[in-house]
């Protein structure tokens, strides 16, 4: 019997790509110019509608578990207003739960975005220790506490789990009911794009460096910025600019999600090559997009993840987390995994994309645009805010 071995994923968008590159043939280019308001960027009544509905009740992407690769790892973030503690106990599984102490509410880690090692976890106000699995060890003079219910006091665990390598947690433990033991069905949250994921080897990348950076900036305009090519030869002209071709890409929704690819400078190759050896990172530049505030890129020899954590209407916790195939086996790959991260991190992320969302978000306010513009080139945005509409409606 002969097996038929799928296609990859991304062949569909390749052959488009070609025929893209050709003449412009997407139905982009048959759609209606659009206006986003810049309201949506600034109001502090949608501000919250997005935390609240979107931020604590969807499953989030927090970063990938080889961040936490040996037991006793833990880590911790603000995200959303919301203190969060990742930790992977010595059974290997990797738990989430509200950096919070039962007693009187404490922060059990103060440090954000920095691994370190615990045996435990020891609240700095009165002690209260916690194990690495969130049930509560004990507690200095136990005995003025005649009635207290040790098994109830474990730390605040949140919906989560681990698919693709990825930690996938629920901000909110009482979203929709759930309770903090629920497995979240992230396949099929994904859908279509958990099979792009499992292609693509997300899971065995590995952990090389990450930056979590606030900056003054709506979270929708750094998503907006990642979701169109139109200014890559323009706005990175001094950094990655000269590898793409001048805003060539196709794309699917979906659901909610997208997925995209991005023609580069080595696309054309393809034509000569059979469609097994079409690579979505170095003959084009594949793009995913979970909703709502994950962006994952594929570079030539990499993977970025970017989380957008809204803080308040203008800030915006932007988190680059940097995987590679394997570890830097010399010093040879270190310096070349460094000069990568300080490129796109440095250089064309904050310096460049992030900067220029700092100047709109400035200039929404000034009453120059009562619309902002979105064309043919940008429908990637359309589908976004469309989706965000109805998720808030």
């Amino acid at each position: 019997m002969t097996m038929t071995i799928a296609a990859p994923p991304w062949q569909d968008l390749f052959q488009r790509l070609l025929s893209e590159l050709d003449h412009r043939g997407s139905a982009d280019w048959q759609a209606d110019q659009a206006r986003l308001d810049p309201a949506i960027y600034h109001n502090p009544q949608r501000y919250q509608a997005e935390r609240d509905r979107l931020f604590r009740r969807l499953p989030l992407c927090l970063g990938h578990a080889d961040q936490l690769s040996e037991p006793g790892s833990v880590v911790a973030f603000e995200l959303c207003g919301v203190p969060v503690l990742i930790a992977r106990h010595r059974d290997g599984e990797v738990r989430v739960f509200l950096n919070v102490c039962r007693h009187r509410g404490a922060r059990l880690i103060a440090e954000e975005s920095t691994v370190c090692h615990k045996q435990s976890l020891v609240c700095p106000y009165h002690a209260w220790t916690y194990r690495l699995d969130g049930t509560l060890a004990g507690l200095p003079r136990p005995e003025a506490f005649p009635d207290l219910q040790r098994h109830l006091l474990g730390l605040r665990r949140l919906p989560s789990t681990v698919r693709h390598g990825l930690v996938w947690a629920v901000l909110d433990p009482a979203a929709d009911g759930a309770d903090s033991n629920r497995t979240l069905d992230i396949a099929g949250y994904l859908g279509e794009l958990d099979r792009d994921l499992e292609a693509i080897s997300i899971g065995r990348h590995r952990f090389y460096r990450q930056h979590a950076v606030r900056r003054a900036t709506n979270w929708k305009l750094i998503v907006d910025a990642f979701l169109e090519v139109y200014h890559v030869t323009r706005l990175h002209a001094g950094t990655i600019g000269p590898f793409f071709a001048d805003s060539v890409s196709v794309g699917d929704a979906v659901g909610p999600h997208q997925r995209y690819l991005v023609a580069r400078d080595r696309t054309a190759e393809i034509r000569a090559l059979p469609p097994e050896h079409w690579s979505p990172q170095v003959h084009g530049t594949l793009v995913h997009f979970v909703f709502p505030n994950s962006i994952i890129v594929y570079h030539p020899d990499y993977i970025s993840h970017l989380g957008m954590f809204p803080s308040a209407p203008d800030e915006t916790l932007f988190v680059h987390t940097m995987l590679t195939p394997k570890l830097p086996a010399d010093a040879k790959e270190e310096a070349h995994w460094t000069r990568s991260f300080e490129l796109m991190d440095g250089g064309v992320f904050n310096g460049e994309d992030l900067a220029i969302c700092e100047q709109i978000q400035r200039g929404l306010l000034s009453g120059a645009n009562d619309g902002l513009i979105v064309g043919r080139l940008e429908q990637n945005l359309s589908r976004f805010h469309g989706n965000l509409d109805a998720a808030l409606r």
